[in-house]
């Protein structure tokens, strides 16, 4: 079993200094640091690459909340067209991508 706590730790240290670069705020809900899981693969590359993303697309912030079933990615940005939001997630066996004008999007990563 591998940490999240350690994975959401590499992840803040490695996208913290492009957010500041784009003076996007980047918040994190962590309340379980003793949360595992059995594939960190399936954790760390999809976070990675949708946090980035989020970030770029990101107007003032992005928040990233874990729970025992998963992590959610939020950002202010401009909303995605539904084909958009779908190719976000493809290659990804457990995201989902949502977004909504007025509420940018949101992202799940499901353990």
């Amino acid at each position: 079993m591998y940490r999240i706590s350690a994975i959401i730790e590499d992840a803040f240290r490695e996208f913290l200094p492009l957010a500041e670069k784009r003076r996007v705020g980047f918040d994190i809900d962590f309340p379980d640091p003793t949360l595992r899981v059995e594939r960190p693969s399936l954790v760390r590359n999809p976070l990675n690459e949708q946090l980035k993303l989020a970030i770029e697309r990101a107007e003032k912030r992005v928040s990233l909340a874990v729970s025992r079933v998963g992590i959610v990615i939020r950002d202010d940005g401009v909303a995605l067209s539904p084909s958009a939001a779908r190719e976000l997630a493809s290659g990804f066996e457990n995201v989902t991508v949502k977004s909504r004008v007025g509420f940018g999007t949101e992202v799940r990563i499901k353990f």
